[in-house]
């Protein structure tokens, strides 16, 4: 199996540059970005106004991420989701009347 280095997964921002926009007035144009190893993934607030947090605290450096790590973009709130590779992904069966 060939291993990776680290690279740039996703920038997070307003900018339509960003791989994962986020329309809101608080997110900066690139807000933080997410970076991803061969086992591991971390984020990195990018001098964003109003921060980037993890669990709700503020990063001042690059931080490792765990499966369900919730997020913040300035007021815009996310989690972290990780499969391990090669585990299936479980279905459920929609509601009826649900979108």
């Amino acid at each position: 199996m060939a291993r990776f280095g680290p690279f740039e997964l996703d920038v997070i921002g307003r900018d339509p540059g960003c791989r994962i926009p986020v329309n809101s007035a608080g997110v900066s144009r690139r807000h933080a970005r997410i970076v991803v190893s061969s086992h591991s993934a971390a984020i990195e607030d990018l001098g964003s106004k109003n921060g980037t947090t993890v669990g709700g605290e503020r990063l001042t450096h690059l931080r490792h991420l765990e499966d369900g790590d919730q997020l913040g973009f300035g007021s815009v709130r996310a989690f972290y989701r990780c499969s391990a590779a090669g585990l299936p992904t479980e279905t459920h069966a929609a509601r009826p009347g649900a979108l």
